[in-house]
């Protein structure tokens, strides 16, 4: 029990968001500066007032003939929790100057979303991010010594004057749009049950599973692989039914609880994939199997019992196996989606991460020809799963 704990933890871990304290944001485009926007408390005493902006690139779902796209945007932001002035230094000019600030922010945006619309993939965005980055840190170092501040009149008005100039010449470039991939690739982690029915019953009981899996597709086909595994106890202890001239049992198995794997490879499409629900019926190949130690016994003649007692004469290891046929529904329950902020290492792709709770009944055929046992095993997993496509411009 303590393990199944530990997965459903690791699982509830994979599905629940923890994030940061929630920002109070501004964007360029939501108007001027205003003192009220200055939310935050000053951490320095020397600092009058302080403005925090971050130059970013979001993104935003929309559906445009049943079909999700994205647009990919750079975005100038201010952080009013962040930003913070004592009531002396609550004047125009000061105010002036952090506007100053913000546009200046708001051109190099203008010029990152005019790079991102060249079709750029998301590692050359990240680099283009950084380098604007970089450039305006310089350039509002540039103007804080020529404007002493902001206390410099002048040199404030020549420079709202030449930003004023730079915005309206770029002007406001449109937000390319991004569609996801066809292809899809992701994994899996859960836990569930199998049940033995028909001869194999007789053998094992049923038992809790863990499964973890890899998947891919091509827009509706899903390819997948898994590995479930288990421990069941013996409804026959002498499975392979040795028994001596007495028809007293020569094997047995030295613990109380034998291994089950299965490892399946299976093939679906999907005949329902909507915004929240999909729902993917799959077939394929399984091979499973049952193994624990066994012990090889002998009956020796105990004095103190007065009677022949079962004594361990070796051990080995035991196991019953097949390959055979397995068939199954994946209904997805899609709780969460988003766009990665940065690309991912192998596609170099911003990606689109969709997460699902996953619901699978299923049935495996087995024949096991070393006892000559067949039938099935009913199952289920509730998992949770992750799943990625690449982002491409439309």
């Amino acid at each position: 029990m303590k393990r199944i704990a530990l997965i459903v933890s690791v699982l509830l871990a994979c599905v629940v968001s923890l994030g940061a304290q929630s920002q109070d944001l501004k964007r360029w485009s939501d108007g001027p500066l205003e003192w009220s926007d200055f939310k935050g408390q000053s951490v320095l005493e020397s600092a009058p007032s302080a403005l925090k902006v971050s130059l970013v690139t979001d993104s935003k779902e929309v559906t445009e003939k049943h079909k999700i796209q994205y647009r990919i945007t750079a975005q100038a932001v201010m952080d009013r929790n962040a930003s913070s002035a004592d009531t002396a230094s609550m004047t125009e000019q000061r105010l002036r100057y952090h506007q100053l600030q913000f546009d200046q922010l708001e051109l190099y945006r203008r010029r990152l979303q005019n790079d991102l619309n060249t079709g750029m993939n998301g590692i050359e965005a990240d680099k283009k991010l950084s380098y604007y980055r970089s450039l305006y840190k310089d350039q509002i170092q540039a103007i804080r010594q020529e404007t002493r501040d902001g206390a410099d009149d002048k040199k404030l008005q020549e420079w709202e004057y030449y930003t004023r100039k730079a915005l309206e010449e770029i002007g406001l470039p449109p937000a390319p749009e991004f569609v996801p991939s066809d292809w899809c690739y992701g994994l899996y982690l859960g836990v569930g049950g199998i049940f033995p029915v028909n001869e194999i019953k007789d053998y094992f009981g049923g038992c809790f599973t863990f499964t973890a899996g890899l998947t891919a597709g091509y827009k509706r086909l899903k390819l997948k692989a898994d590995v479930s595994y288990g421990q069941v106890d013996f409804k026959k202890p002498n499975v392979f039914g040795a028994v001596d001239a007495q028809g007293r049992a020569l094997q047995g198995p030295m613990n109380e609880y034998a291994t089950y794997l299965g490892i399946g490879t299976t093939l679906g499409y999907s005949v329902v994939n909507t915004k929240r629900f999909a729902i993917t019926p799959h077939v394929g190949v399984y091979w499973n199997g049952y193994s624990w130690n066994m012990a090889n016994l002998e009956y020796v003649w105990d004095d103190n019992a007065n009677k022949e007692l079962a004594k361990v004469k070796s051990t080995e290891n035991a196991n019953m196996k097949d390959v055979s046929w397995i068939a199954g529904i994946d209904f997805d329950v899609k709780i969460h989606k988003y766009v990665t902020s940065t690309p991912f290492f192998l596609t170099g792709q911003r990606e689109q991460f969709t997460s699902s709770i996953r619901i699978t009944p299923y049935v495996a055929y087995a024949k096991y020809k070393v006892v000559g046992a067949s039938g099935y095993h009913i199952g289920f997993t509730v998992s949770y799963a992750g799943i990625a496509r690449s982002l491409r411009m439309k």
